[in-house]
C-alpha cells in the first residue's frame, strides 16, 4: 500500500475547500487508486464538513491529537474524538517543534482508540524511536520543506540514502513516507525509491490538479517489491 497524504495546514477556508472538492470531483473521474490510500488533513474545525464530502476515494486525518485521555483539557482534541471522523492523525510535524516524549504519548493515545498515527520525524537515525506496529512514519527534512509556496528540492540520491538508512532500523513491514517540498516534478523520482511507501504533500495538495498529478504518478508506477 502507498500513502499520499495532503496536509492542508492552516491554509483553507470552508469556501475554498468546497471549491477544491468541486474541482477534484471533476478531475478524478477516471481515477481508480488501486493500492493507494489518499489522505487529507484539514484544520480540525473543518473535519466534520469534509467527512460529508470525501466519499470512498479519500480518507481523513487530523493534523494533531492530544497526548491526554478524556478529561479537563480545554482546547485539546482527543484521539477518541478524532476517531469519530478520521482514520489517521498526523503527529509530531516539524513545524510544531515537539519533544519526542510528547509525540510518543500522542501516538499511544491514537493507537488506544484505533486511530492510525502518521508520525513525523526529522533524523533518519531516530526512526525506530517512534515506530511501533500500527503506525506510519513520515520522514521530513526541515531544510527542504517548502516555504510560502517556494519548493526546496532535496536531491534524489540524498532521499534514497536517508530512506535506506531508515529501513535498516525498522521492521520490513513498517510503512515509511517522505515529506519535503513534494510536487509533480520531483515525485517522479521519489516514486522509484523502493524503500518508501508514499509521500506527505504540503503546498502542492492545495491545488487539486497538482495533487492528482502526484497521486497518478503512484497509480501508474511499476509494480516492484518493497524491501
Amino acid at each position: 500500500m502507498d500513502y499520499i497524504v495532503g496536509n492542508w495546514k492552516m491554509k483553507m477556508t470552508s469556501r475554498e475547500m468546497l471549491e477544491w472538492f468541486d474541482n477534484w470531483n471533476e478531475l478524478k473521474k477516471n481515477f481508480e487508486g488501486t493500492g493507494i490510500e489518499v489522505i487529507l488533513a484539514p484544520s480540525s474545525i473543518h473535519i466534520p464538513l469534509l467527512a460529508s464530502l470525501t466519499g470512498d476515494s479519500i480518507r481523513l486525518s487530523s493534523q494533531d491529537a492530544s497526548p491526554n485521555r478524556k478529561g479537563a483539557h480545554t482546547g485539546d482534541i482527543g484521539a477518541f474524538q478524532i476517531k469519530e471522523f478520521c482514520k489517521y492523525a498526523i503527529l509530531g510535524h516539524s513545524e510544531r517543534r515537539e519533544p519526542p516524549e510528547i509525540v510518543t504519548e500522542k501516538r499511544d493515545r491514537c493507537l488506544e482508540t484505533g486511530l492510525i498515527p502518521i508520525i513525523c520525524f526529522i533524523n533518519p537515525k531516530n526512526a525506530n524511536h517512534y515506530y511501533i506496529e500500527g503506525c506510519i512514519l513520515a520522514w521530513e527534512d526541515p531544510q527542504n520543506i517548502s516555504q510560502e509556496g517556494v519548493y526546496r528540492e532535496k536531491p534524489e540520491d540524498e532521499i534514497r540514502a536517508g530512506a535506506k538508512e531508515i529501513r535498516t532500523l525498522l521492521p520490513k513491514e513498517a510503512p515509511v513516507i517522505y515529506g519535503g517540498s513534494v510536487n509533480r516534478q520531483n515525485v517522479k523520482s521519489i516514486v522509484n525509491i523502493n524503500e518508501l511507501n508514499g509521500v506527505l504533500v504540503g503546498n502542492a495538495s492545495l491545488e487539486p490538479r497538482h495533487f492528482l498529478d502526484i497521486i497518478r504518478t503512484y497509480e501508474f508506477k511499476p509494480k516492484i517489491h518493497k524491501t
